[in-house]
């Protein structure tokens, strides 16, 4: 775990991101978040961008609450979380078809990966990636 957080510490920015299980983030991303209590006491991460994405196999499948709690635990940890600034309605590539503006959402079942999330989401993933990649370079400069 000691270079896994070494890489994050290296790291401009952290997208965080867990499927929706039972209302919030998995068990395993928890585990994640509770180690992360270092990077707290330490303050290490105070001022990295940070953002979020989640998925779920119905079109709320509460993912509201995932992206609420990614967002609690970036403030916690000092960083400056970045949302989706695409309104749904107006966006010719259809990206944020499900309205989320802290993050990233993503619907997928049982599918396969190349079926589900659709194209859309997986559009509003790569804007988000795309966001996050300029506004570390704003910070850091």
């Amino acid at each position: 775990m000691t270079k896994f957080f070494a890489t994050l510490d290296a790291s401009d920015a952290i997208i965080f991101g867990s499927p929706t299980y039972m209302g919030t983030v998995s068990g395993q991303f928890k585990c994640f978040a509770d180690a992360t209590s270092t990077r707290w006491f330490s303050s290490a991460w105070v001022n990295k961008i940070a953002a979020g994405f989640t998925v779920s196999g119905s079109p709320s499948g509460d993912k509201l609450s995932t992206l609420q709690y990614l967002q609690l635990l970036a403030s916690q940890l000092g960083m400056l979380w970045i949302g989706i600034d695409i309104i749904r309605y107006s966006d010719p590539q259809e990206r944020n078809q499900l309205g989320s503006y802290v993050g990233v959402m993503g619907q997928a079942a049982q599918e396969p990966p190349d079926e589900a999330p659709n194209e859309a989401d997986k559009a509003t993933g790569a804007y988000l990636g795309q966001r996050v990649a300029e506004w570390a370079a704003k910070v850091a400069q």
